[in-house]
């Protein structure tokens, strides 16, 4: 039993080196432009710096994006709040890599959802 415990050891001791090293090993927080997920996406990243895990990686989704065809109230104070919380955002983690991602017409569930996410991670998005 204990011959299994010190194998346990050097395994578990061996992943700790390995996600505390940033060229091996990144996590990145994704959320949505929103009070509780950037409260707790501060909570996250807050944890993950006491154990020395690099988290300089924020993607933002479901962002929607002030078009001046919008008639609709509703939308625009949606898009007037998600705003403030991406200026807060980029307040709080002005040296890390922040990504945009837009509020797609469905649910990313198979490859061309993937190829269309993709496509916004290499061109930023732009009204239409």
């Amino acid at each position: 039993m204990l011959g299994k415990l010190e194998g346990m050891k050097d395994i578990i001791e061996q992943v700790n080196r390995q996600f505390k090293d940033p060229d091996m090993t990144t996590f990145v927080c994704v959320c949505i432009p929103e009070f509780l997920s950037l409260y707790e996406t501060e909570r996250l990243v807050q944890e993950l710096a006491k154990f020395e895990i690099d988290a300089h990686n924020i993607i933002i989704n479901q962002v929607l994006f002030y078009d001046e065809a919008v008639e609709s109230k509703l939308l625009k104070a949606r898009i007037k709040m998600q705003q403030k919380y991406r200026d807060q955002f980029y307040m709080l983690y002005d040296d890390f890599n922040i990504t945009k991602l837009p509020l797609l017409q469905e649910e990313v569930l198979w490859c061309g959802s993937i190829e269309e996410i993709l496509h916004h991670f290499l061109n930023p998005y732009e009204l239409l």
